[in-house]
């Protein structure tokens, strides 16, 4: 089974190798003398800091529900990355912040070194990323070995981003076969907060990159008594980096990237407000690759992203509500040098107009709402140059108090798209919280991914690299049917283990088959022809060691089949794990060592893919200017063993940087 036809060629699939994950001794005992530092020092820690340790507030999703929930009794697999994660992480952009969550592992782009997420073995295609609940125009099912979804919005406007592993369909209609992972923005106090950033790295070696950085500003606050307002900008760069094997090429492409930012909110009464924004920004990507024809020449992608978004919120006593407009927009166009053939020139559109009340009927929660979005594509290959499809959907969902410890959630949505018809996606969980210490969920939900403009479309023609694909009028949707339970054991107040297991079977994904060969150009036509069972285990543990020193862990475990061949899935690790072990000192001082280790699996070729592991480590600190200012650095090492994963395999369709240092540098008020 295969997910990008544009990407990958003829699909191709052979059994995992599962080999046993191997840390070096080193790491351990990097681990282990970081546990022994922060031993010693656990008495000095201030009562303040313990204090607040003691009041932390839970972490919240509206992402499950529509509506707030503590993410821990949400009836979904939800996990939380809060702004202080997201700079520990120190990321980059929305990949590398959910890089090591449960159930989410790594997929390849085959170009310049780009890699996508999948959630519990289902590709970045079938996850649904919203920005406040709004999508964005996504491109890695449309644009060939693209990955450009990541940078919609800039780190340092976002507050937290909430992942929900497992079908969403009922609430949020296509895309959510995987899941939905939704970042939530910064929004202003009741004064003027914000922060400044520089970030920088270069590789420990001169011959493997260049230094990178990056530069951003958030502020946000109120102007009178009902407007408020929140701005932010970023400058990002980073150089293409050379592959290690054959110099003239690049392992991973250079970025030069601008975004900002400007939203407004106004109070119409106390409980009503409007608010009115705009994002976006300009990225160039730039690679050199090589052709038979035309030798080495470089490549250069000029992406324009923007969304454009007002909208309407109300909170009564009895019922609260919100309806919204917004466009998002992305334009993609192609240089290439030596002659070489560009790319076409695309252009990606979403227009629409959404809304929802949540009201309560005794014991129950009830939530209405609905969709409408019409998605405009612009490429030379669709007759006319564009094609356009309006999606409109209902749903309906009710959280019932079946008793004081079990609710039950249900939920139904029923979807119509102007070409291929309409699809009903029913969801069902129950949350059992039998004692404070204990929650078990689990249920059952339907999802479903409509086709592309390209795949629907009877007279698209895709002509570009060395094969031709065909649109097809008859394709039908992909969907899924996925069972879940798992359970959250807090087993003391310095311990606490979680699972997960799932079962998820799908149906309909559309692939393509091979329809004629005319000398080396082979002629394919996108159609519905694979079905798949993705099962797999997530389990976690976290052990509070002192009150200074915690530790982390998940695990997740896939096993896959591809049903039409009995084989598994290419590009899914049967097994993944991150492990954070994290030092919070006295005087604002702070340090982390991660492992993130990536199983055995096969390749898009058949190739085996040997098991690798990834560590990190870093030190910060933390100082007070004033009472609402601080000052915070971090420095660390990223890929601390130099893991070159072209010399563990060339059949790797991703890259990651060599061995770097880097600094950050942030002001808080």
């Amino acid at each position: 089974m295969t997910y990008s036809p544009e990407a990958h060629g003829a699909p191709s699939a052979a059994p995992n190798d599962f080999r046993p994950l191997r840390p070096r001794p080193v790491a351990w005992a990097a681990m282990l003398l970081l546990a022994g530092a922060s031993a010693q020092a656990q008495d000095n820690t201030p009562p303040l800091q313990v204090a607040q340790a003691a009041t932390a507030l839970p972490a919240v999703t509206v992402t499950a529900t529509l509506t707030e929930q503590d993410a821990r009794t949400a009836p979904a697999s939800v996990t939380v990355i809060d702004r202080e994660e997201l700079a520990a992480r120190n990321a980059s952009d929305l990949l590398d912040a959910v890089r090591g969550a449960p159930g989410l592992t790594l997929s390849p782009r085959q170009v310049g070194g780009r890699k996508t997420l999948a959630l519990r073995g289902l590709e970045g295609k079938h996850t649904l990323t919203l920005i406040d609940g709004r999508r964005i125009s996504a491109t890695d099912d449309v644009v060939g070995h693209s990955d450009y979804q990541y940078g919609w919005l800039p780190m340092s406007a976002v507050e937290r981003i909430e992942i929900i592993r497992g079908p969403m369909s009922a609430l949020y209609g296509s895309e959510a076969l995987g899941g939905v992972i939704n970042l939530i923005t910064r929004q202003p106090k009741d004064r003027w907060i914000g922060s400044v950033g520089v970030s920088a790295s270069t590789p420990t070696r001169s011959s493997e990159g260049e230094p990178t950085g990056t530069t951003s500003v958030f502020a946000a606050g109120p102007v009178g008594e009902r407007l408020s307002l929140r701005v932010n900008a970023e400058l990002a760069h980073s150089a293409p980096v050379a592959d290690r094997q054959s110099p003239l090429l690049s392992e991973i492409e250079g970025s030069h990237a601008k975004n900002g930012g400007l939203a407004a909110r106004y109070a119409l009464t106390p409980e009503q407000t409007l608010e009115a924004g705009w994002s976006g920004g300009k990225e160039q990507r730039v690679y050199d690759t090589s052709s038979t024809s035309k030798g080495v020449y470089r490549s250069t992608y000029d992406i324009d992203r923007s969304q454009a978004h007002v909208g309407w919120e109300g909170q009564f006593d009895n019922w609260r509500g919100k309806l919204r407009a917004y466009r998002s927009e992305i334009d993609i166009a192609n240089r290439a040098s030596n002659g070489a053939t560009p790319t076409r020139p695309q252009n990606m559109v979403d227009d629409v107009l959404d809304g929802h009340a949540s009201f309560a009927l005794g014991a129950h929660k009830v939530t209405v709402g609905g969709e409408w979005r019409r998605e405009t594509l612009e490429n030379a290959g669709l007759k006319n140059g564009v094609d356009d499809a309006a999606h409109k959907a209902l749903f309906a969902q009710d959280e019932i108090a079946l008793t004081d410890t079990l609710m039950l959630t249900a939920g139904l949505r029923a979807d119509h798209h102007e070409l291929f018809g309409s699809e009903v996606s029913p969801r069902a969980y129950l949350v059992w919280e039998p004692t404070p210490a204990l929650v078990v969920k689990g249920g059952f939900g339907h999802a479903f991914k409509a086709p592309t403009l390209k795949q629907i479309s009877p007279n698209y023609v895709g002509a570009e690299g060395p094969h031709t694909f065909a649109g097809n009028g008859n394709i039908q949707p992909e969907s899924s049917n996925s069972f879940e339970v798992g359970a959250d054991w807090q087993v003391a107040p310095a311990w606490s283990l979680r699972a997960t297991v799932f079962n998820t079977e799908v149906k309909d994904l559309i692939t393509y088959r091979l329809l004629r060969q005319e000398g080396v150009r082979r002629f394919y036509q996108y159609d519905n022809v694979d079905a798949a069972r993705i099962q797999g285990l997530e389990a976690g543990m976290t052990w509070d060691m002192t009150r200074q020193l915690a530790w982390s862990n998940d695990l997740t475990l896939l096993h896959t089949r591809d049903k039409s061949t009995g084989k598994k899935l290419a590009d899914r690790p049967s097994s993944s794990l991150t492990s954070r072990l994290e030092w919070k000192g006295a005087e604002g001082w702070s340090a982390r060592l991660t492992g993130e280790f990536t199983g055995s699996q096969t390749g898009t070729d058949g190739a085996a893919l040997p098991s690798y592991a990834l560590w990190s480590a870093s030190v910060g600190k933390q100082f007070a200017l004033d009472a609402h200012r601080k000052l915070v650095l971090r420095a660390g090492l990223e890929n601390i063993g130099n893991v070159n994963l072209a010399e563990k395999s060339e059949s790797f369709g991703y890259a990651e940087r060599a061995r770097r240092v880097f600094v950050t540098a942030r002001v808080d008020f």
